[in-house]
């Protein structure tokens, strides 16, 4: 198997199974979930192009690597758009809802202004299955851009 694509697969299941883990588990309920969920996909993110690269360095120019890091965040990022975009429409249906009901408890918790509230649960009422892994597909995209970018330095053929 080629590697950019071994590793862009590797990427997709990791955050799948984290995503589903968290649904699981039921911590999708808690606000700080969300924040620590982007946190751990960024990392996982981060390590998979810095292993792919690495597997790579030895044959391939910067422009080579950077390369392989945008393929791994386009193909890792349809995969991811894919799987989230199934987990929160088919397999978890009432996830997005769940999320927003723990939310609005933690805001409300908060003692905030109604009018910031307000504008706050706007937002949360914007989130749906498609836009949800949209930003799951663009966050990936640029942080393999970004990880390739400064790893592609590092690891590459001199």
């Amino acid at each position: 198997m080629n590697v950019v694509v071994k590793w862009s697969v590797i990427l997709a299941v990791l955050v799948a199974a984290f995503s589903i883990l968290i649904a699981v588990t039921g911590m999708h309920e808690n606000p700080i979930t969300a924040m620590v969920f982007v946190v751990v996909a960024i990392v996982i993110n981060v390590v998979v192009v810095f292993m792919a690269l690495r597997q790579t360095a030895g044959d391939n120019s910067y422009v080579q690597q950077l390369l392989n890091g945008v393929l791994i965040g386009a193909i890792a990022g349809i995969l991811i758009f894919l799987s989230s975009w199934m987990m929160l429409s088919v397999l978890f249906p009432d996830y997005l809802a769940e999320s927003k009901e723990g939310t609005i408890a933690f805001l409300e918790s908060m003692n905030l202004p109604e009018e910031q509230l307000d504008s706050q649960i706007e937002k949360l009422d914007r989130a749906t299955p498609m836009n949800q892994a949209a930003s799951g597909l663009i966050g990936t995209f640029f942080t393999s851009l970004f990880a390739a970018a400064i790893v592609g330095i590092f690891k590459r053929k001199k």
